[in-house]
């Protein structure tokens, strides 16, 4: 006997109350399954959720009781909630109408929502049968949220259709879900959501333009991200900026050099451009920092020195000379404190020995924790160049 089977005798037992044989007879078990499922529409949550592992324990074997539970319009809600969930989890393609019927049927969005997440968990199977819910508006959010949760090409279709919604939020789900497949029929779409007049579909676009990486030319990113650093929406151009800043080529900082020079720039937006140009680690995007330094707020310079301090050792030598000639010409006064202990421990991490002289110089410094900082640095200097002998 199974341990499946031999937990089911058990189970059969105890809700008879007597004995039953080792092998009860098909009425017997069908009780017993019967008054497992049905203990779902009794007692309160806790109760139904401990009930939950049980008849989940009783597999196919529950299968009947539990559509009959979902389909139930005279059960309360919250046991048809437990049917759908323990029917996704049976993961059979035979439940998917059912499912369907009562995802279009009920007006309580929880038990949508359990529906939703059933058909999800049946994965691919469920696709055609969510993909004919987009044709009803009332049903079409939560479809594209289930689609979107499968993560199979075959709902790359769907989702496209759903872009064409009025309403934001459902276009935002499909194309943060489209994102994911990196194939050249989602450009297009991708290129007019860019466009689109809500910020957080700007946002899905600019993550599936990075999806998009292998399939387009670098020029062809880089002309899409760049209007996008002037976005009105602050998250959206900083995204756009972190974007830029995963090109590590040369024509990819220009645009946020550009940036970076325009005026009435919101700061959050220029840190994150700082940043990217430190993550792109190119002579190029050095050059624009050192070109910008000037105008950046405290928090920027912060923000491209803590990235510079992972350079790649070919722009080493370079990035030393320009994070010491920052760190020279930053008055030694407590507000300027932190930036110069990031410039400090940067200066470390660049294994540049001509810079051990000014790194001992500032063990005296007045400020307690550039001193601390210093030392670090000198460590990692001394260490960095005993494992380069």
């Amino acid at each position: 006997m199974s341990p499946s089977n031999a937990s089911f005798d058990q189970r059969a037992v105890s809700v008879q109350g007597t004995g039953y044989p080792a092998e009860p007879d098909a009425g017997a078990r069908t009780a017993a399954v019967r008054a497992a499922v049905a203990r779902l529409g009794a007692g309160d949550f806790h109760d139904r959720w401990e009930q939950l592992r049980q008849v989940a324990d009783l597999g196919e074997a529950a299968l009947a009781d539990l559509l009959a539970m979902l389909k139930d319009d005279d059960q309360d809600w919250e046991a048809r909630w437990f049917a759908a969930r323990l029917l996704g989890e049976l993961n059979d393609a035979q439940v998917i109408p059912a499912l369907i019927d009562t995802f279009a049927a009920t007006t309580d969005e929880e038990l949508r929502q359990a529906v939703a997440t059933a058909l999800t968990q049946i994965g691919p199977p469920a696709i055609a049968a969510l993909g004919q819910q987009l044709a009803d508006p009332r049903l079409r959010p939560m479809a594209v949220q289930a689609l979107a949760r499968i993560h199979h090409p075959d709902t790359v279709p769907l989702l496209l259709e759903a872009l064409e919604d009025g309403r934001s939020p459902v276009r935002a789900t499909a194309l943060s879900a489209l994102s994911a497949f990196a194939h050249p029929s989602i450009w297009p779409a991708v290129q007019r959501s860019l466009e689109d007049v809500a910020a957080p579909v700007r946002l899905a676009a600019i993550r599936g333009l990075l999806g998009l990486r292998s399939q387009l030319s670098a020029a062809a990113l880089i002309q899409a991200l760049t209007p996008r650093l002037w976005d009105q929406d602050l998250g959206v151009a900083q995204q756009a900026a972190y974007a830029l800043g995963r090109l590590a080529i040369a024509a990819a900082a220009a645009p946020l050099i550009q940036r970076l020079q325009a005026p009435s720039l919101p700061e959050a937006v220029q840190i994150c451009a700082a940043q990217a140009l430190a993550w792109q680690q190119t002579p190029a995007a050095l050059a624009g920092l050192t070109q910008t330094w000037d105008s950046l707020g405290e928090q920027a310079r912060a923000a491209a020195v803590q990235g510079l301090a992972a350079v790649a050792p070919a722009l080493k030598l370079q990035t030393a000379l320009a994070l010491s000639t920052w760190l020279e010409a930053l008055p030694a006064t407590p507000a300027h404190a932190p930036l110069r202990c990031h410039l400090v421990l940067a200066l470390g991490q660049m294994g540049d020995l001509a810079q051990e002289p000014a790194l001992r110089s500032l063990l005296n410094d007045a400020e307690p924790s550039v001193r601390l900082h210093a030392e670090a640095a000198l460590r990692q200097l001394r260490a960095d160049a005993c494992r380069a002998l």
